[in-house]
């Protein structure tokens, strides 16, 4: 009698070799990562600082540059017992990414197919982009989590009878998420109104509910953060493009990598523009690609890579099945080109970022930062510094910061009062939106001193008032 052996696929289900692949995932995520205080974004930083502050029952500065965005609810697990670590925070934001994967993977293959949510969905796990969006806690992960979540709950509050079901307040809650962090989120919030309203066509008191609600969150959201106060507007997409296959950070746009990025891009419209009115998916990321060219940063590249890797690899296939013959080599042989290109690629930009971690690296902005931290290392614990980036600096340098100060061209004397106790200011002068506050300095260049000039900005000494104004007093009393 022949004893028959049950085979590994009968041993193990295709979920388990899926949860094995991330969990070795995950320790190449982990090799990848930053293990000092840098490299985190500015939305995040705010967040963590005041998450942080209000789990340890301290007051911190980041208190006074308003309500943060939601990332903040979703790191709030980290202050049951994490406070404080950063790689905690990493931790746990890569968790979030995998698990972004795991329903990208479950949305493809019901959208796209199997081969695409396959290979699409592998190549996004490794895009060096996804790893550094997790390493520095970055908007693009999950404004993708937003996106697809926001597909799923769609079907079940659709199905709803009810005006205002259970899904409607997730919906509205996943919308107040992505327009917090990032302009992409309006691009967003209007597909959802015109997927769920104009195209699907529910009752009229569902239609009415999903207008106001989400009218009225974008209202509370925006005026309670004032915009989006920690990111820079109008700026070149050539840097973010140069990312989508590149990996971020990107100090100079490479035009190789930005010709090739908008080249695919372009592709990806031309295959999958025509699904945004039958998938709520698409159409979200495709809103959010349009709405955040105001603010082109990596966020925004995260959504361009996610939109060529799966709408592009989908047209690809097609354009293969159409034209391609008999055969393995002949029906997938353009795919699994450019499948190799981009795994090859991903993996040498993958170990790339991980020797520049390695070696301590700084993005240029970061070693502003680290210079201001040396400056005021041996200085009064109360002595403040005002920067462009009060939350990576308060999170570098474990010093109070505060956000720059506005100008005041009528009055410089103003200028300083409002400066009082401020010992150090710095800020990147070539960035958007300076131009007043140079002028401002200029004028000033008597009394506010030039302390270095970096790549990523200027660190400027700003006069000691205090000892000025104690002195002024002691010369009045001596005249009495």
């Amino acid at each position: 009698m022949t004893t028959r052996f049950p085979s590994i696929a009968q041993i193990f289900a295709p979920r388990h070799v899926a949860l094995a692949a991330l969990c070795g995932l995950s320790v190449i995520y982990l090799a990848c990562f930053r293990y000092d205080l840098y490299g985190v974004e500015e939305g995040a930083a705010r967040a963590l600082l005041l998450n942080w502050s209000l789990g340890s029952h301290m007051l911190n500065p980041i208190a006074i540059m308003g309500f943060p965005d939601l990332r903040a609810l979703l790191l709030a697990p980290l202050n049951f017992h994490w406070i404080g670590d950063l790689t905690a925070a990493r931790t746990l934001a890569m968790f979030f990414t995998m698990a972004t994967g795991l329903m990208l993977y479950r949305w493809a293959e019901q959208q796209l197919g199997d081969e695409v949510a396959l290979f699409a969905t592998g190549l996004w796990l490794i895009a060096p982009l996804t790893i550094d969006q997790a390493d520095s806690i970055g908007a693009g992960n999950f404004l993708i989590l937003a996106c697809v979540l926001s597909y799923w709950s769609s079907g079940y509050y659709r199905a709803s009878t009810h005006a205002t079901p259970g899904n409607y307040f997730v919906l509205l809650l996943l919308i107040a998420l992505a327009v917090s962090m990032h302009p992409a989120g309006l691009g967003m919030a209007a597909a959802l109104l015109w997927h769920e309203t104009l195209l699907q066509r529910p009752a009229r008191r569902k239609r009415a509910a999903l207008y106001i609600g989400v009218g009225l969150m974008l209202f509370f959201i925006l005026v309670s953060r004032a915009g989006w106060p920690a990111l820079s507007f109008f700026v070149s997409p050539a840097p973010a493009l140069t990312a989508v296959l590149r990996g971020a950070p990107v100090e100079f746009a490479s035009f190789g990598f930005t010709l090739l990025s908008a080249g695919l891009l372009l592709v990806a419209l031309a295959a999958g523009i025509r699904r945004s009115r039958d998938d709520l998916f698409s159409a979200m990321v495709l809103g959010g690609i349009v709405a955040g060219l105001l603010c082109a940063d990596a966020a925004w590249a995260e959504l361009v890579l996610t939109y060529i890797l799966f709408e592009g690899l989908r047209g690809l296939i097609r354009l293969n099945d159409r034209f391609g013959g008999e055969g393995l080599i002949r029906r997938r042989g353009l795919a699994g080109l450019l499948v190799m290109l981009l795994c090859t690629g991903f993996m040498l930009a993958d170990k790339q970022y991980l020797l520049s971690n390695r070696a301590s690296v700084m993005h240029r902005e970061d070693r502003v930062i680290a210079l201001l931290g040396e400056l005021t290392a041996g200085m009064d614990e109360q002595t403040l510094v005002a920067v462009q980036w009060p939350g990576r600096t308060m999170l570098a340098t474990r010093r109070g910061a505060l956000p720059l100060p506005p100008v005041r061209r009528e009055d410089p004397d103003a200028f300083l009062h409002q400066m009082r106790g401020v010992a150090f200011m710095a800020y990147d002068p070539n960035s958007p939106g300076k131009k007043a506050l140079n002028r401002q300095v200029a004028e000033l260049s008597n009394r506010i001193h030039t302390e270095a000039m970096l790549a990523g900005g200027i660190i400027l000494r700003l006069p000691d008032q205090q000892h000025g104004e104690k002195k002024a007093d002691a010369q009045r009393g001596t005249a009495r």
